[in-house]
């Protein structure tokens, strides 16, 4: 759902010479490519994550008209990619609106953190609270909390409550990717006054899963709004007051 804030510059400040920490070297392997769609009046981050094969996945379908629906699978057949797994940071609505698109489409049925499951069963209900209109929801599948692999890319699928009891990152080590919906953002932090939000739960995720883990170069895909960094988070972001 809505995010707290977040500013609109999408520059990041040069922050080298200012790193927690040194990256670790990189594999060899061809870098995946990440495609930003931004749907929905919530305005919310969709991303397709492709392999150089042309497997990929969806995190967080958000389309939610037919304009929106052409958009994202016009770049699905542009490039020609073959959809493995829908993927849900959690279960708010402006996250899995599409999932009943790429279900008729793909036969795809989205992945969830078990913790998610019953919010995503309110979907509709959801929308009539915002008089959004959302398809009859296909039946979600629990995630395995365990690599997750398709074609090249090996995805950690990261446990990270706060924002909801089921949230979710996804991590591709590798090259330094991590899909962070709505838990972290450029300069702000995920909403934790909806259902099931904890605010000390949610610091304490980015903290232990993120700041601890991550090297400063990561780049963060967030729920909404611009493209960040681990270590630009971790210098300036005002709610990460560790």
């Amino acid at each position: 759902m809505a995010i707290t804030e977040h500013p609109t510059n999408n520059q990041i400040p040069d922050l080298t010479g200012i790193s927690r920490k040194k990256s670790k070297k990189k594999t060899m392997r061809q870098k995946p490519g990440v495609k930003k769609f931004v749907f929905n009046p919530f305005q919310e981050n969709t991303y397709v994550l492709y392999e150089p094969e042309g497997a990929c996945v969806i995190i967080d379908p958000g389309n939610n008209s037919p304009e929106e629906e052409e958009e994202i699978l016009s770049f699905i057949r542009d490039q020609h990619l073959r959809p493995m797994h829908i993927l849900l940071t959690h279960g708010h609505l402006d996250h899995v609106c599409g999932a009943p698109f790429f279900f008729e489409k793909f036969g795809l049925s989205p992945k969830i953190h078990p913790d998610d499951l019953s919010l995503y069963r309110t979907v509709k209900m959801q929308g009539e609270m915002f008089s959004f209109p959302v398809a009859d929801m296909p039946d979600a599948e629990k995630l395995v909390m365990e690599p997750l692999a398709f074609g090249d890319v090996t995805l950690e699928v990261i446990h990270m409550p706060g924002h909801t009891p089921g949230g979710t990152a996804y991590y591709d080590r590798a090259y330094g990717l991590l899909f962070s919906g709505d838990v972290l953002f450029r300069g702000s932090i995920g909403r934790t006054d909806l259902m099931g939000g904890d605010y000390n739960l949610l610091k304490n995720s980015i903290k232990t899963e993120i700041l601890e883990k991550m090297d400063d170069e990561v780049r963060v895909f967030p729920g909404h709004g611009p493209e960040t960094t681990v270590g630009y988070e971790a210098l300036s972001n005002p709610f990460l007051d560790f």
